[in-house]
């Protein structure tokens, strides 16, 4: 069948894993992972000739809004006495508006102060959303980015029909002059 000891700790998973083990491995089969969980992009292993691709599980409420990477996460509470319980650490999360200057709207939005940070970073909510570097497949996210491929789409129509319709009465006005 198939060897799969590696030098490396990282964990390879074969085709038949359930998915509910699937989400907690680190690496796994690129034909078994949904193109909404990949973050990179599949790699060839030279041992086996198998492509491997690395996924990152995400919540649910980390796929609603603009989280910029962060989810919750679990840790210990530690007390004096060395105790450990365990606990979540769940990221700043708030409704803010944002303006778009395509859409020319203030759009509500669930985000973290991470993605306040980088949307000024990216200069704007429109150059966040169209960046290449950002996958939106769900959520708040996506249909903004559709909305604003969309208007951009229209926008381009109109410019052209506009400069068909300079070209046509130069034409003619041309061509009465003569």
């Amino acid at each position: 069948m198939f060897n799969l000891s590696f030098a490396s700790r990282s964990m390879f998973v074969r085709t038949s894993m359930p998915v509910h083990t699937r989400r907690f491995v680190s690496t796994v089969l690129s034909t078994q992972v949904p193109t909404s969980h990949r973050t990179t992009t599949p790699e060839q292993d030279p041992t086996t000739g198998l492509n491997f691709t690395q996924i990152r599980f995400r919540s649910n409420r980390s796929r609603r809004g603009l989280y910029d990477g962060k989810d919750i996460r679990s840790g210990n509470n530690v007390s004096f006495s060395m105790k450990s319980t365990k606990r979540k650490f769940k990221p700043n999360v708030f409704v803010k508006r944002v303006y778009s200057e395509i859409l020319d709207d203030m759009i509500p939005f669930h985000l973290t102060t991470s993605t306040l940070r980088s949307i000024d970073k990216a200069g704007g909510l429109d150059n966040y959303l169209l960046s290449p570097r950002r996958t939106f497949t769900e959520g708040e996210g996506y249909v903004v980015r559709k909305k604003l491929l969309k208007r951009l789409k229209n926008q381009e129509r109109i410019q052209r029909k506009q400069e068909q319709e300079q070209q046509t009465s130069m034409e003619s006005s041309s061509s009465s002059s003569a």
